[in-house]
């Protein structure tokens, strides 16, 4: 599994203890961490903190600026249209992503699906599903 996926899969392993969607991102910039967030939505109970508004907040801070168009990001789950959104407005250049979404969602050629963490992220997802519906 790519080390930048691996980290964020180990970020989605975070949301598990407050019961948030276990979903973990990471941005990289010229090969360099410069930050890691996961679900925090459950948490903080707003509704917007998602892995990936999470993670771009922090590396928006890091860099003192919103500009975030020489980064990647490295997420265990697609995005969805509102994180879809937050990731274009900062510019960042490529999004990689292990487990595609079932609900129809509006790609760009930005996002490009991987197959690393694939199936750890995959059997997270679901068995915290799984658990939600006993």
């Amino acid at each position: 599994m790519n080390k930048y996926m691996k980290l964020a899969f180990k970020e989605a392993k975070k949301s598990l203890l407050t019961d948030d969607v276990p979903v973990g991102a990471v941005i990289v910039e010229k090969g360099k961490v410069i930050a890691m967030a996961h679900n925090t939505k459950e948490k903080t109970k707003v509704v917007t903190r998602h892995a990936e508004i999470n993670v771009v907040e922090k590396a928006c801070k890091k860099k003192k600026s919103w500009y975030l168009n020489d980064c990647e990001m490295y997420v265990t789950l697609e995005p969805c249209k509102m994180c879809q959104g937050a990731i274009e407005q900062a510019r960042i250049k490529k999004v990689f992503y292990a487990v595609s979404r079932d609900k129809k969602n509006v790609s760009k050629s930005l996002f490009k699906k991987i197959e690393d963490g694939l199936e750890e992220s995959q059997l997270l997802l679901k068995k915290f599903f799984q658990n939600k519906r006993k």
